[in-house]
Order: C-alpha cells, then sequence, then structure tokens
C-alpha cells in the first residue's frame, strides 16, 4: 500500500514538474502593447497563414482520440537513440500532413529538452513542441519496448512515447490541456502495463481512446 501511495506521489510530482515548466513558457500574451515589430510582423502574415491559425484556434478536443489517428501510432519503434526516435516521430506526423516543416518541428522539439527533459519517469517520454511548423494540433505515440535513455527524472528509460505538436498560433494553451490528459491516466499502473503489452496499432488506439 504505501509503496502504491509513493509511486503515486513521485508520479504526480514530476507531471507537476513538467506541467509548471510549461505554464511558464506559455504565460507572455500578446497584448496591446506589444512592440510595434510585433504588430507589423502580425500584418505582413499571409492570408493562408492567418486562415490555417484560425482554423487551428477552432481546433476543440475532448479525448485523445480526437487528436491521435491509427495512422499515428507505433506498437514497435526502431530508433535506438533519443534522437532517433524523435526523428521515426516527427517523420511520422510529417507523413500524416501535421507538419509544415519536419526542421522546424525538431527545432521546437530540441528546444524544450535543453530546457529540462520530457521524460517524466515510469518509463514515459512526452516530448512537445509549439510552432509555426505544426499545421493542426496532433499527437503520435510510439512504443520502444527495450527502452531509451531520455535522461529521465527517475533514472527509467523511456518506453511509452507520446510526441504533442501544437500550433504557436493556437489558443488555449492546447499543449497544456493534452498533458493534463496524459497525466491524468497514466498515473495508473495497470493501465501503462497495457500499453506496454499491445502489439497492433489497433489495440494501441482502442486503449488510448480512454484518455479523456
Amino acid at each position: 500500500f504505501f509503496i502504491a501511495v509513493l509511486a503515486g506521489s513521485l508520479v504526480t510530482a514530476l507531471f507537476v514538474n513538467l506541467l509548471k515548466k510549461d505554464i511558464t513558457e506559455a504565460s507572455p500574451v500578446l497584448s496591446e502593447t506589444a512592440p510595434p515589430s510585433e504588430a507589423a510582423a502580425a500584418k505582413e502574415i499571409p492570408q493562408p497563414a492567418q486562415a490555417e491559425s484560425r482554423e487551428a484556434e477552432m481546433t476543440e478536443f475532448k479525448k485523445l482520440t480526437d487528436i491521435i489517428s491509427p495512422e499515428l501510432i507505433e506498437p514497435h519503434l526502431s530508433g535506438e537513440t533519443r534522437d532517433d526516435i524523435i526523428d521515426e516521430m516527427i517523420q511520422t506526423l510529417s507523413d500524416r500532413g501535421v507538419l509544415h516543416s519536419e526542421s522546424g518541428f525538431k527545432q521546437a522539439i530540441l528546444n524544450r529538452e535543453q530546457q529540462g527533459t520530457t521524460a517524466i519517469g515510469m518509463n514515459i517520454a512526452i516530448p512537445h513542441g509549439k510552432s509555426e511548423a505544426v499545421r493542426k494540433p496532433s499527437v503520435a505515440f510510439g512504443i520502444k519496448r527495450s527502452g531509451v535513455d531520455w535522461n529521465s527524472l527517475d533514472g527509467s528509460d523511456a518506453k511509452l512515447i507520446f510526441m504533442i505538436a501544437v500550433p504557436k498560433e493556437s489558443g488555449g494553451n492546447q499543449h497544456l490541456k493534452i498533458l493534463q490528459m496524459l497525466s491524468r491516466k497514466l498515473m495508473d499502473d495497470s493501465y501503462r502495463k497495457q500499453l506496454l503489452s499491445v502489439q497492433t496499432t489497433e489495440e494501441a488506439y482502442k486503449l488510448l481512446d480512454e484518455i479523456l
């Protein structure tokens, strides 16, 4: 009982730490007092980009499977290092038309990793980026059964990897909402074990459909 309580407390603390970092990043808001250079830059955004930005802001989701499709799930990741896995999952997002630019999104992912590892422990890593290189909010999910070193906060290798991609212009801090959805479900030991045991995309998608 006490081990279970301690494990739950540890996971909660790790997720809080991850969310606190992203809330700090999201806090600056462009206001009427923004520097003229920013206002001018906003006026120069091409009309198609503005339309995509408005579409992204209107994207609403109530559960994870609203923004993840079977095509964004890989039950058998092949990469052997953290960067291999990042490249592999970015390619998956790109192949599904989620990204404007693979290199631009990768830079956003790596910038976030430099601020602090996104491997929050319990074999979970949640790399994420908010970037102009993203067309629409999406999540890719992959499993690396042998694990990969991700500089995890508890020293465990990352096996369950969720990659969150959110447009920079999207409203409502959508990446924080996704992180909160994941944190509530992934604290369940039995749920994590079920995810690690799946062998097919269909099995994984069915389990991910439980994340609200």
